[in-house]
């Protein structure tokens, strides 16, 4: 079967020293079975900010088309440039798509909301499957940024997004979501259960297997990189989802009596400069920011660290990239997020939650860590054998791409009978 898949924003096969994330291991999956794939990708890269490089296509495996619309760059995730940025591959897909003959399925990102649409629309109209993987909740997640006082107004004028959130999941009739919590809130929004729907977590590869823990260390030990400490180690963008400022003021209360812990806060981002002056400006010397990471320089980070931070700026229900990337290096967890993942965390236990932008909640959390180190072996443990259950893309990837194949398989005719 031949699949189109329309996601502008995770990385090639092909993009150099970009970890591969959701799309490019379902694809791998695909492939490997024998299916061909055309992937409508944006030529800006989300994570990095920069344009793809495109002297890198003839590295893409056998049975990977990759059509690059070009759209503009932007710098921050919230802004002007980035709508700009939509459109324009929005309006460029569907052109492409009208030009094209059908395929046998489309599997399309939400967010976007517009391309969501789109593909809907295209295969409704040519009886085309359409499968929405829902890996956000758009615009729900732009109240968050709102002042509590203000939400109401956001509300108001984010309503024209609402209601074509609701048309996506009105029109779709088969439905991924990366958390039961997604998964809940579009079939409300629909108002009646999917015909298919199915959770998918963000299955990752634990690459640590597969390349050489030491590649990437000499260029880690000289962005101040140290191995025989404990580690903590945020991996991300650097931006106002995260709460770096309560980590920081957490950081200046644990290293007063624990100066053999480090905190390595690794990516790029438009709060990064605003970070590294509040760390510097309170002393913290045990606080490094290294900056964007490769595959090799990750793996090297990864390996040799304590533990993983995840450190949501909102109590936010979602299942992120960070947790899964994390556990497949055997990290214990230190976690803002609520909802099912919380669960996880404190049920197996695969390390500590706490409340978001509270301090004292998150010392507690990363003391406990510290100070118990039966129990901190015992989530790294428990981190190996949960990931390998529900989070490995080894087994979440092969179950997905089964959905697929039901789904989109071709339908016999049926035939008439005389009467």
């Amino acid at each position: 079967m031949h699949f189109w898949l329309v996601n502008p924003f995770d990385p090639l096969p092909s993009d150099q020293g970009v970890r591969p994330m959701r799309y490019q291991m379902l694809v791998a999956e695909l492939l490997r079975r024998g299916h061909t794939v055309t992937w409508l990708c944006s030529d800006f890269l989300h994570i990095p900010k920069v344009y793809r490089r495109t002297d890198t296509l003839p590295d893409l495996p056998a049975g990977l088309r990759a059509v690059l619309i070009h759209t503009r760059p932007y710098r921050k995730n919230v802004s002007l440039s980035r709508l700009l940025n939509h459109r324009e591959y929005v309006v460029a897909v569907r052109r492409w798509m009208a030009r094209n003959a059908p395929p046998d399925g489309i599997i399309v990102s939400y967010p976007l909301p517009e391309a969501a649409l789109a593909c809907l629309r295209y295969g409704r109209a040519r009886g085309v499957p359409v499968v929405v993987d829902v890996q956000d909740i758009w615009p729900d997640e732009f109240l968050s940024l709102a002042p509590r006082r203000l939400r109401w107004a956001a509300r108001l004028a984010l309503t024209p997004m609402f209601r074509q959130s609701r048309e996506v999941f009105t029109l779709a009739e088969h439905c991924i979501a990366v958390s039961q919590h997604y998964l809940r809130v579009v079939t409300a929004r629909r108002g009646a259960p999917f015909p298919y729907r199915q959770v998918y977590y963000l299955g990752y590869e634990p690459s640590v297997a597969d390349g050489d823990a030491d590649e990437g260390l000499p260029d880690l030990l000289a962005r101040g990189f140290t191995p025989e400490t404990t580690n903590f180690v945020f991996v991300g963008t650097l931006g106002t989802t995260y709460d770096i400022d309560t980590l920081l003021e957490a950081a200046r209360v644990i290293v007063a009596d624990a100066p053999q812990v480090r905190f390595f806060i690794a990516g790029e981002g438009p709060m990064r400069e605003a970070w590294e002056s509040k760390a510097r400006a309170l002393g913290l010397h045990h606080v490094v920011f290294p900056g964007f990471l490769n595959i090799t320089q990750l793996r090297a980070l990864l390996s040799r660290s304590f533990a993983g931070l995840v450190t949501m700026r909102s109590n936010l229900y979602s299942i992120p990239n960070k947790p899964s990337e994390y556990m497949a290096f055997g990290l214990p967890l230190i976690s803002s997020l609520k909802g099912e993942l919380q669960q996880v965390i404190d049920s197996e236990p695969l390390g500590v939650s706490y409340e978001a932008q509270e301090v004292p909640s998150l010392v507690r959390a990363l003391r406990r860590l510290i100070d118990d180190p039966a129990f901190a072996g015992l989530c790294r443990q428990r981190v190996r054998q949960v990931f390998a259950e529900r989070f490995s893309a080894r087994s979440v990837y092969p179950a997905y791409v089964n959905d697929l194949e039901r789904i989109c398989a071709p339908r016999a005719p049926v035939e008439e009978v005389a009467l």
